[in-house]
C-alpha cells in the first residue's frame, strides 16, 4: 500500500484509537505532554527529525531547522524537534512561514515555543510543551538531523508516522503502520457503534459493561495476535516481471481491457463476478489460484494458502459457482490486508462482508451469504489451472478488477493486451473530447473508427 493511502487512513483517526493500538501490540508511542500550542487543527505526516542542544560556545551558525526546513522537497513532513532547553524558546514566526512556505505539515516540539501569535495568523501547526518569549538564539544550535531522536521517553525515527490532535501526539514506527492501522480502524468502530447504541437509548450500564469490553477486547487481540504473526511472517515479495506486467495495465479499466481481449480474439471476462462495492480503485494483480472440493472425511484445509501468497497477487478462487457456503470471510480479509494481497476473485460467495467494505478490501464474487464451508469444502489445490465465470485462469495470469468486474490477460499476452486496450482507451478518449468540441456523436465515431475498435482483426 503506499504512503498517501497510510496517511489518508491515519488522518480519518484520532490519537486515542491509534494509541490504543499501541498498547495492544505493546509498541511504544504515545507521549504525555506535547499539545497544540494553539487552536490548531489535527496533522499527520512523516516524522523529519532534528535535535537541538544548549549552544557552549560563540561561533557563528545556522539558525537551528533552517537546513532541514530548506532540504525538505516532499509535502508530507512533520518537524520533530528534540532536547529543548526549559523555558527557552525552540520555535518562532519567522521559520513557521518558511516551513508553511514549504508545505510542511506542523511541527512537535519536545520543548517550547514563542511568537505563537505569529503560527496562528498563518496557519502553521505547532505541538510542545507550552510558550515562552525567550528567545533560542545564542542559547540553542542544531546537533543532528534525520536520525533517532527522544520525544517524551519515545524514540522517533526519520520517516515515521505522526499524529497530533486536541488529545497530544502519537508516534508510529514505520514498521508498524500497516497493523496499528488495522486495530486502530477496527477500534475507532467499535466505539462509533458504543455510541450509535448510547444515543439510540440503550443504557449505558448496558453500552459500557465490563463483560461487552472484555468481548471487545478479545476480539481485537485476535487480530492484534495475527498483525503480530503477519510481522514475524513477512510476505513475499513480487518479482521483477510481476511487477512489470502490473505497470503495463496500470491505469486501463476492465471495460478497455475486455474490448482489447474481444479485439484479439481472447476469452477473458468472468462472467458472473461482481464486486461487493462500488470500487473507485483498479485492482490489478497477478493471479494466486486456489480450487476448492467438497470436503472429505475428516475434512481438509479451507484457508491456510493465504499463507503462501505473494503481496499485490489476488487470490482468484474457483469454487465451482456454489453458492451454498463461502470460502471466505472476515478473517481471511483481515489477515489479507495485513499481508498486502491486493484483493479476491471468488467463483462462489463470500460473508462477513461489513468488515471488507468498511476496510475497503476488493472482493469480486457471485454473491454473499453467511453460511460457513468448514466441513462443506475443502482446498483441493491450489496454484494450478482452474476456471471462473466460465474464463480458465493459469496461475500468475494477470487479474484486473473494478466496478464493472473481472477480466483474466493470459501472462504471455499482457504485452499486447495493454498496447490495444491503451489504442482504444485513446480513441475513445478522442471521441469524448471532439463531441465535447461540438462535433456530432456520428461524425467523432466515423473519424476514429469506433465501430471497428473491439472488432477481431
Amino acid at each position: 500500500m503506499s504512503d498517501s493511502s497510510f496517511l489518508d487512513r491515519l488522518a480519518a483517526l484520532d490519537t486515542n484509537a491509534v494509541s490504543d493500538a499501541l498498547d495492544f501490540l505493546q509498541v511504544k508511542g504515545a507521549t504525555y505532554g506535547l499539545r497544540p500550542l494553539w487552536d490548531c487543527p489535527k496533522i499527520v505526516g512523516r516524522a523529519s527529525t532534528v535535535k537541538v542542544s544548549r549552544k557552549t560556545d560563540k561561533a557563528s551558525t545556522a539558525h537551528p531547522f533552517t537546513p532541514v526546513i530548506d532540504a525538505i522537497t516532499t509535502k508530507d513532513r512533520i518537524l520533530v524537534i528534540s532536547s529543548g532547553l526549559e523555558g527557552v524558546s525552540c520555535w518562532g514566526d519567522i521559520i513557521a512561514n518558511a516551513s508553511k512556505v514549504k508545505g510542511i505539515r506542523g511541527t512537535v516540539i519536545d520543548g517550547m515555543c514563542r511568537d505563537i501569535d505569529g503560527s496562528r495568523e498563518v496557519g502553521y501547526p505547532v505541538y510542545g510543551l507550552n510558550v515562552t518569549m525567550i528567545s533560542g538564539r545564542n542559547r540553542l544550535v542544531q546537533v543532528a538531523s534525520g536520525t533517532p531522536v527522544q520525544i517524551r521517553g519515545v524514540t522517533v525515527h526519520e520517516d515515521d508516522y505522526v499524529i497530533a490532535d486536541n488529545c497530544g501526539t502519537v508516534f508510529i514506527p514505520a514498521g508498524h503502520i500497516e497493523n496499528v492501522l488495522l486495530l486502530a480502524e477496527q477500534i475507532d468502530r467499535r466505539e462509533r457503534l458504543m455510541i450509535q447504541d448510547v444515543r439510540a437509548g440503550v443504557p449505558v450500564s448496558e453500552v459500557m459493561h465490563d463483560a461487552k469490553f472484555e468481548a471487545i477486547r478479545e476480539e481485537i487481540m485476535s487480530v492484534a495476535a495475527a498483525a503480530r504473526t503477519s510481522s514475524s511472517k513477512q510476505s513475499k515479495k513480487p518479482s521483477d516481471e510481476d511487477q512489470e506486467l502490473v505497470a503495463l495495465l496500470s491505469g486501463l479499466d476492465s471495460p478497455a481491457v475486455s474490448d482489447a481481449l474481444d479485439k484479439l480474439g481472447i476469452p477473458g471476462q468472468a462472467f458472473g463476478l461482481m464486486p461487493l462495492a462500488d470500487y473507485k480503485k483498479v485492482t490489478i494483480g497477478p493471479a494466486f489460484t486456489v480450487r476448492y472440493v467438497p470436503a472429505s472425511n475428516p475434512p481438509g484445509s479451507v484457508g491456510d494458502f493465504i499463507d503462501d501468497v505473494t503481496a499485490g497477487d489476488v487470490v482468484v478462487i474457483d469454487n465451482g459457482s456454489r453458492a451454498d457456503c463461502t470460502v471466505w470471510g472476515d478473517i481471511m480479509t483481515q489477515y489479507a490486508g495485513l499481508r498486502g494481497i491486493a484483493g479476491t476473485v471468488i467463483d462462489g460467495v463470500c460473508r462477513d462482508v461489513n468488515l471488507a467494505i468498511e476496510d475497503n478490501y476488493p472482493i469480486f464474487s457471485v454473491g454473499r451469504w453467511m453460511r460457513t464451508g468448514k466441513d462443506r469444502v475443502q482446498v483441493g489445490g491450489i496454484n494450478e489451472p482452474v476456471g471462473i465465470g466460465k474464463v480458465h485462469v493459469n496461475p500468475r495470469d494477470i487479474v484486473v478488477a473494478d466496478a464493472n468486474g473481472v477480466v483474466i490477460v493470459p501472462r504471455d499476452r499482457v504485452r499486447e493486451v495493454a498496447e490495444v486496450a491503451r489504442k482504444i482507451d485513446n480513441s475513445e478518449a478522442g471521441i469524448r473530447e471532439m463531441t465535447t468540441s461540438g462535433a456530432t456523436i456520428a461524425e467523432a465515431r466515423k473519424a476514429l473508427g469506433y465501430h471497428t475498435l473491439q472488432r477481431k482483426e
